[in-house]
């Protein structure tokens, strides 16, 4: 079957972030959004009616999670991504966030240094720092458009004594999926310095043609002492449900985090995501492998349009994510005055990479998770702000 990624829906009263809540813009909508990280594709059909029979049934009350939908998930993650770990290694919970603040708060103290890999998802120094510990970064070697690890930095601070790791993969905000060699390279060095690791794989299953992603979940006989966490929200379109499933080789710390997460009375997703996660993980692989094709074309059209019409623009070339990082530094312009810019006199949302540190402060986040036709008007805005600026 083929879906249909170029129809435009009118998001417009679903009460959607992205289109109708875009106040840190100092509006409430009206601008083209490309900033938050959810696309505008229509969902997974059998997902679809999979929460419509669920619908059927008249009773929403207290929902929990259990071994019939998370078999679903660890299905996947062994068909598709060699991980290879019981059922009772899966946990649902109710956002990768939300999860994340509680894995700190309930295993480590504060003062405690949380390394991180900058420019980086602005969430985990928010998740980090309002909880009164340390973040350590980790900044990514930038060469030629390309993002690489700096190991021998990385060991550095390893040394200094680091708590945890938070690990992005595929990378957000630039779309860098790490290969095989670098996860296992990251689950040795914190073996060899004790370092729990968080690897945030949110992005895992959006991955272009020639790439693979790697969960660390694969090297769990290497190290267990690790949580991996995913979701249906980034490659399915599901964010609004508010679910993602966290993956344990360590019993210990699964029930450790379980606790922490039942002392706050976050019991789970809610009443609608089960059947979804089942049906996505189910059903949803074609639907999958025609979403990423479409966005790597996406990504293909929108950095030759920048090419030709906007040289002064670098654009990181994204690896996997619905994400594009671009670089405004010959412009001599932060992020933050070019979505400022580019929201007030060009109806035009994106994101600012000033949030994201290491050397964020000249980048936008584009999402080209969007139909075609949005897609070259939101590149049409941009070409024209910088025309504007050279005055031609």
């Amino acid at each position: 079957m083929k879906y249909d990624f170029d129809k435009v829906w009118d998001r417009t009263g679903s009460d959607s972030i992205k289109w109708e809540k875009q106040l840190k813009f100092g509006v409430q909508s009206g601008l083209l959004p490309f900033w938050i990280a959810d696309t505008d594709f229509a969902v997974l059909p059998e997902a679809a009616q999979a929460m419509k029979k669920r619908i059927d049934h008249p009773l929403f009350g207290y929902t929990f999670t259990g071994n019939r939908t998370l078999e679903t998930v660890r299905s996947w993650y062994e068909r598709r991504h060699q991980v290879k770990l019981p059922v009772e290694a899966y946990m649902a919970s109710g956002g990768v966030v939300t999860a994340l603040w509680f894995t700190i708060r309930a295993f480590t103290e504060p003062g405690d240094k949380i390394l991180t890999f900058t420019p980086v998802y602005d969430p985990f120094f928010a998740v980090t720092k309002n909880q009164g510990r340390e973040v350590a970064e980790c900044p990514l070697i930038y060469e030629n458009c390309r993002y690489e690890m700096d190991w021998e930095r990385l060991e550095e601070l390893l040394k200094s004594g680091i708590k945890a790791m938070i690990f992005c993969n595929p990378h957000n905000p630039m779309g860098k999926v790490w290969s095989s060699g670098d996860v296992k390279r990251i689950v040795e060095l914190c073996r060899e310095y004790s370092v729990l690791l968080l690897s945030d794989e949110v992005h895992g299953d959006v991955v272009f043609e020639g790439k693979t992603y790697t969960s660390a979940a694969r090297f769990a006989d290497l190290y267990d002492q690790m949580i991996v966490y995913t979701a249906i929200s980034k490659p399915f379109n599901m964010a609004g449900l508010h679910s993602s499933c966290l993956i344990f080789p360590n019993r210990e710390i699964r029930e450790r985090l379980d606790k922490a997460m039942r002392e706050a009375w976050l019991m789970g997703p809610n009443a609608m995501a089960n059947c979804a996660i089942e049906a996505c993980y189910t059903y949803g692989e074609d639907w999958l492998e025609q979403m990423n094709a479409y966005v790597e074309a996406n990504a293909a059209f929108a950095s030759a349009y920048l090419k030709e019409h906007a040289p002064e623009v670098d654009v990181v070339e994204p690896e996997g994510t619905f994400l594009m990082w671009l670089d405004f530094a010959r412009t001599g312009l932060t992020g933050s005055q070019i979505t400022d810019i580019l929201a007030k006199e060009y109806g035009t949302a994106v994101g600012s990479g000033s949030g994201y540190g290491g050397n964020g402060d000249t980048f936008i986040r584009f999402n080209i998770g969007c139909p075609r036709s949005v897609l070259e008007k939101g590149l049409e805005n941009i070409v024209q702000f910088l025309k504007d600026r050279r005055g031609n």
